[in-house]
């Protein structure tokens, strides 16, 4: 037989508290887990239709000038959301598939406005299979598409990088469009901001999704003047081998 002392009292006593507050920590922890998920495939639920409808008002505008066209284009986006309705549920996909829904979104765009845009690509052979949100380049090119160039119908340049360096993956879209006027450079991405072609909530959506997967480190940066924007975000580096 052992006599329990009032010092082990006090320990089982300390113990005991300790693993509770843990084990609630760790409750906490995970809930806040869940509900972070949550909000990001809810913001995630907002931007599938957003590319669903803007492709449908495309290929209704083709309609008139190309049926046969648009019977065309109608046909790759019905076979692009079956393809990648699956991994879109997830809060990543391999940059591989988002530069696929890039250059399905530019197949619509410059079948209704031919020749009206040059998009190229600098892309690391190693990136290919990182992590990342979906649509994220898609909405960051599309911005540069609809708020960069105004009228101007010629010399419309949009360049998509992607590249690893000391910090993780850097995604970037540049323009050499007309550049975001001062008094909107602090605001976008941080809230609607209202223009004669959208209100900029694509952007803000992105960047709330990439502060709740990766941090607000993450978000995006704008670079802008006369000359052009750089839209960019630095995200950790990881690939689909990785699980």
């Amino acid at each position: 037989k052992h006599d329990v002392n009032f010092s082990d009292k006090q320990l089982a006593t300390g113990l005991a508290d300790i693993f509770s507050s843990q084990l609630e920590l760790g409750q906490a922890e995970t809930q806040n887990a869940l509900i972070r998920d949550a909000e990001i495939k809810s913001l995630q639920a907002q931007v599938n239709p957003h590319f669903f409808f803007n492709s449908i008002n495309t290929i209704s505008a083709l309609v008139r000038i190309d049926s046969e066209k648009a019977r065309e284009l109608l046909l790759q986006l019905s076979q692009f959301f079956r393809s990648n309705l699956q991994g879109t549920r997830n809060n990543t996909i391999s940059l591989e598939k988002e530069l696929q829904q890039v250059e399905a979104y530019l197949s619509l765009e410059q079948a209704r406005y031919p020749d009206r845009f040059n998009v190229s690509f600098d892309i690391a052979d190693s990136s290919y299979g990182a992590l990342v949100p979906p649509f994220a380049i898609q909405i960051l090119v599309e911005n540069a598409i609809k708020h960069a160039f105004k009228n101007r119908k010629y010399d419309n340049n949009i360049i998509v990088k992607a590249h690893q360096n000391n910090y993780g993956l850097n995604i970037s879209v540049s323009d050499n469009g007309q550049g975001i006027p001062l008094s909107k450079l602090d605001k976008i991405g941080k809230t609607s901001v209202y223009s004669e072609s959208g209100t900029g909530s694509a952007l803000e959506n992105l960047n709330q999704r990439l502060d709740g997967l990766f941090g607000y480190k993450a978000k995006l940066h704008f670079e802008s003047n006369k000359q052009g924007t750089k839209v960019s975000c630095t995200i950790p580096h990881h690939t689909t081998e990785e699980g």
